[in-house]
């Protein structure tokens, strides 16, 4: 193609729908509760997990799974970086529930899915906040007990 052709094409613009979904107070407010929730290195992950699963669930639904895997002593981390995998179409949520059943995963899959989205953590790093994170997780839980039982 010459110089002087490239001048005689002509690009058409084609209007696109695009669905903007804002976020009410209370899911803001969800999405601050389990992403303080998280370690450091993925609380920018996990908030943008968060947002996406409340543009499609009700945000009771997402606190309901979450507070079960803090109930099972599972990693929040591990729970939302399986669920940043979820496909809407397919709904393949396998990973998540062999996780909720089991609570084992691939550490291998969930470096490989991190560094899709930008974040950098060796498997070793990875380790060691998910082992210190589901002992805080479910040690929280237990420390409201009291405090419901004295009201």
């Amino acid at each position: 193609m010459k110089a002087d052709e490239v001048r005689k094409v002509k690009l058409k613009a084609r209007p696109i729908n695009v669905k903007i979904v804002t976020l009410g107070k209370e899911e803001q407010k969800l999405i601050r509760k389990w992403s303080s929730w998280c370690a450091a290195p993925f609380r920018e992950f996990c908030t943008s997990v968060l947002t996406r699963l409340l543009t499609y669930f009700t945000s009771k639904s997402v606190d309901d799974l979450l507070n079960e895997i803090v109930r099972k002593g599972l990693s929040i981390e591990v729970s939302l970086i399986l669920l940043s995998q979820y496909d809407l179409m397919n709904n393949n949520d396998t990973s998540i529930k062999d996780y909720l059943n089991t609570g084992k995963t691939d550490i291998n899959l969930l470096i490989s899915i991190l560094s899709k989205n930008g974040v950098n953590i060796n498997p070793e790093e990875l380790k060691r906040i998910i082992e210190l994170n589901k002992g805080k997780a479910k040690k929280s839980m237990f420390s409201l007990i009291p405090g419901f039982l004295k009201r």
